[in-house]
């Protein structure tokens, strides 16, 4: 096959594209999704525990092997606690170095902490566009997933309306 596209998610996009409906984007996109521990545990332990349904189907992408846990790198809490970010947003950018991968996350604080470190990073909002570019999603259903989307996460009007002028012209 050659080229093969594997990325690193955090916490963020795993909750907000299965809250939507469309965390199986995720294994149509991308060859492998890869998770730290610290984020299985943030996203599947605890959502089960707290009875998020969203806990459940995360867990089944890695039961049915299309997500893999892969072990916490070291020295992310030295990185979490400089960044003032969590323990599964450090973990996903350490891997990112570590790997070189592409880095899903959502949080704004990690995104420019992620960014300012040369990670090439994208989220939730930024899976609907490459879903729409690769054929994956029409453009209605970019557009009704961004509704589902920013009832899920904060995405600000501008934003909305941003992304909905970029799936239009797509």
């Amino acid at each position: 096959m050659g080229y093969r596209m594997i990325v690193i998610s955090n916490t963020g996009p795993l909750i907000h594209l299965a809250k939507a409906g469309v965390i199986t984007i995720l294994k149509e996109l991308f060859d492998e999704i890869l998770i730290p521990e610290a984020v299985k545990v943030e996203v599947v332990d605890r959502g089960k525990d707290e009875g998020f349904g969203d806990a459940f189907l995360i867990e089944k992408g890695i039961k049915d092997g299309w997500i893999s846990v892969v072990s916490n790198p070291p020295g992310m809490e030295d990185i979490a606690e400089k960044a003032g970010i969590d323990a599964g947003e450090a973990a996903a950018i350490s891997l990112a170095l570590q790997k070189g991968y592409l880095l899903l996350i959502d949080d704004l604080a990690a995104r420019r902490f992620a960014a300012g470190l040369g990670l090439e990073i994208t989220g939730s909002v930024g899976i609907i566009l490459k879903a729409v570019i690769e054929g994956k999603f029409s453009r209605e259903e970019a557009i009704n997933t961004l509704d589902k989307l920013s009832e899920t996460m904060w995405l600000s009007m501008e934003v909305y309306k941003e992304v909905v002028k970029a799936i239009r012209s797509l």
